[in-house]
């Protein structure tokens, strides 16, 4: 078997020192001279010398020189341990210093005290005892190991030291152990091998084949584990990538479907927007239509209705003739006579009565009645028993039918109201024409039979006018500011209004609906909205509101309060109900007119509207 020789003997020397200091403790130590060591050294020698080796495995080298061991080279060995170069190949933990006794003064002391009986080379591990130490020779120290260094060590030679070199360091070592040391060194057992000699098992080549092989195996088993461990991880890893990726896909796909919903949606959407606008546009352009067919029959209506400007220059022309001839017959040039109704309102029809009334006139109707007929007017009859007496006669010179009455201011100012609430806003005049033509189609235009008069249709168109169209399209005149208003007392009676329509003239321009629309609006509203039982048209606040005048007594006998269907109260004289006379079934009847007429208006029905 060839060996390196500096290497070998640097790995026994390296066990050898292992062995020492084997048995202490990590916190024990004792000293071992040269001599000793240079004794292992020697015994080794000898072994091969009985085994006729070759004596060159025994020779020591250093950088010069080569010493060969007696049991008194003590010197060779210290020279050997400050020329070796222990980095290339040793693993000893700790650095070897050689110390030498003769360094310390007489005066000095040595404490040996870490050194005990059991300390190897000076009691009883020799054949035979050995004396004391003698500190005048080189020494080294050793230091017990730690377990882990142990292992450290074990493991080193186990890898490091050529496989070549166990069995002959183990035979070498087990050698000491038995012949030269007397005791079991750093411990372990022992095992015969190949070669038949006795050697330390722990540092025999077939326990360091098993060893590496059990360091193999659980090398293998350490690393399949991890493999497998990363196997496992690795699966996991697959696996939840592959989830992540199933809930990213997923994702994706809901993510899809509700875009694909949402722009769905949003097409549905706009299809169904522009379908509605369509609709709409379909709807306001039949609204439209619907509206401006009934507007313009409403003008054509009203232009074959309304009086002419020449018809009512000659009512004026006969309400100044009336007044000359009155004050001639009379010899009274206070006398005068003033136009009211629908002449002074404007309101006025190519049928319509001329209404006058007789200011500062001493006489009854009798007395004026007779005056009539010597006048030359036609028909003069007396009606003494009415509310208001009044002459009724007929002009033949300006083909008129007129009535008459003593002292009433009342009426003519009624009639300058509604002549200001018409010149404010054209949509009026047209309405009211309208509006009084369906009232007289529908029998339903008739204060003296129980039904509506004239006068309290127009206060209900008014009131609908300032208060339920929005916004409205005339103002409350009764209800200005104190300095736009004409103050005037009648009876008692507050009869100040704002007199200048000119205030007004734009008023209801923010309304843009076509005459069509608010009639259809009207008779919607007193065909279906209006609380005939329980509200009240107040011309005087220009409200619909709930009812707040109770009806007065029948009669001075009958002190039940009167029957009160509808409720449509006079401008001026508030507590006063000018629809007082309609009675229940009447009113019944103008719910049902206004609501057909509102039915048939919206499908465009003129003919069954207007009853033409």
């Amino acid at each position: 078997m060839s060996f390196k020789r500096a290497e070998f003997i640097g790995y026994v020397w390296d066990v050898i020192l292992f062995e020492l200091a084997g048995r202490l403790g990590p916190n024990e130590s004792y000293d071992v001279d040269m001599d000793d060591l240079a004794g292992c050294f020697e015994h080794i020698r000898q072994m091969y010398e009985d085994d006729n080796n070759d004596e060159e495995l025994l020779e020591i080298p250093s950088d010069r020189y080569i010493v060969k061991y007696g049991m008194n080279q003590a010197q060779g060995i210290k020279d050997y341990i400050l020329s070796l170069n222990r980095g290339s190949y040793a693993f000893f933990p700790y650095d070897v210093e050689v110390f030498d006794c003769n360094d310390y003064d007489d005066d000095d002391s040595y404490d040996d005290s870490s050194s005990d009986d059991d300390s190897y080379g000076y009691n009883g591990y020799y054949n035979e005892p050995s004396e004391a130490t003698n500190y005048g020779d080189d020494y080294i120290i050793l230091y017990g190991f730690y377990g882990h260094q142990i292992q450290e060590f074990l493991e080193w030679y186990a890898y490091s030291v050529p496989r070549d070199y166990h069995d002959e360091i183990a035979a070498l070592i087990q050698g000491l152990r038995d012949d030269y040391w007397c005791n079991r060194g750093s411990g372990g057992t022992w095992e015969t091998l190949p070669n038949g000699m006795r050697g330390a098992t722990k540092l025999s080549a077939n326990h360091n084949d098993n060893k590496r092989d059990r360091a193999a195996r659980r090398q293998r088993d350490i690393e399949d584990a991890e493999r497998r461990r990363r196997e496992r991880e690795e699966e996991e890893a697959r696996r939840e990538a592959e989830r992540w990726e199933q809930e990213r896909k997923w994702r994706e796909e809901q993510e899809r479907l509700a875009r694909e919903q949402r722009e769905r949606e949003a097409r549905e959407q706009r299809e169904r927007e522009a379908r509605e606008q369509r609709e709409r546009e379909a709807r306001e352009q039949a609204i439209w239509e619907r509206n401006n067919r009934i507007s313009k029959y409403m003008d054509s209506l009203q232009q074959s209705l309304m009086s002419s400007r020449d018809r009512d220059d000659d009512i004026e022309s006969q309400r100044q003739a009336l007044q000359d001839e009155l004050q001639r017959h009379y010899g009274d040039r206070n006398l005068e006579v003033h136009l009211f109704g629908s002449f002074a309102s404007g309101l006025s029809s190519k049928t319509s009565d001329a209404d006058f009334t007789l200011y500062y006139f001493d006489w009854d109707v009798t007395e004026l009645a007779s005056a009539l007929r010597r006048f030359g007017y036609q028909d003069v009859s007396a009606i003494t028993n009415a509310r208001v007496p009044i002459v009724s006669f007929y002009d033949p010179e300006h083909d008129v039918s007129c009535d008459i009455n003593i002292d009433e201011p009342m009426g003519v100012i009624n009639s300058k109201l509604i002549g200001t609430y018409r010149k404010i806003d054209d949509r009026f005049l047209t309405l009211w024409f309208a509006v009084r033509q369906i009232a007289k189609k529908h029998n339903i235009l008739s204060g003296s039979t129980g039904y509506l008069s004239s006068y309290a249709l127009t206060m209900m168109l008014i009131v609908f006018l300032q208060d339920v169209t929005s916004p409205a399209i005339l103002p409350r005149l009764q209800q200005q500011d104190s300095h736009r208003m004409t103050h005037r007392d009648v009876d008692g009676w507050d009869c100040s209004f704002d007199r200048n329509w000119s205030n007004y003239r734009t008023y209801g321009s923010d309304n843009p609906k076509s005459v069509g629309q608010l009639l259809i609006d009207f008779c919607y509203h007193y065909g279906y909205t209006f609380g005939y039982a329980s509200q009240e048209v107040n011309p005087c606040l220009g409200r619909i509101k709930n009812r707040s005048y109770n009806p007065p007594a029948r009669s001075r006998r009958d002190r039940r309060p009167r029957d009160w269907p509808i409720c449509v109260l006079d401008p001026f004289i508030i507590d006063r109900n000018v629809a007082g006379n309609c009675h229940r079934n009447a009113v019944d009847d103008i719910r049902q007119c206004f609501g057909n007429v509102y039915d048939a208006l919206k499908i465009s029905d003129i003919n069954r509207a207007f009853r033409r």
